[in-house]
């Protein structure tokens, strides 16, 4: 069974966050942080254990950081900027990487549309 939300299991909270939600994927140390629309949500571990609920809208920007390419409106000046207006900002290397992945990304999602 495909699941369409990632589980945030805490002492003090559990939450279903739906993928379609998420923008990005972050981690601090031993600390993974999920950016979605409405907040943000936080769960200990290391970001490759979300890789099993996450699908070809995800793309890892380098070893911290993942993004939802559907959330993202354009990539520039090494900074990709966000439906919501937020922004990150990521090296030059990783950056033509991730935005040569976008690029084909759009060109396929567009031809399925």
């Amino acid at each position: 069974m495909e699941r369409d939300y990632i589980p945030v299991i805490r002492r003090s909270e559990s939450s279903k966050v739906y993928l379609k939600r998420i923008m990005l994927i972050e981690q601090e140390l031993r600390k993974i942080m999920i950016f979605t629309e409405e907040g943000k949500y936080w769960r200990y571990g290391k970001i490759e254990e979300l890789s099993k609920y996450l699908d070809k809208r995800f793309l890892k920007c380098h070893s911290s950081c993942i993004i939802n390419m559907d959330k993202v409106v354009k990539m520039r000046d090494q900074t990709i900027y966000f439906e919501n207006g937020y922004k990150i900002i990521i090296c030059k290397e990783k950056f033509y990487s991730a935005k040569n992945k976008f690029n084909g990304y759009l060109e396929t999602t567009n031809e399925n549309a």
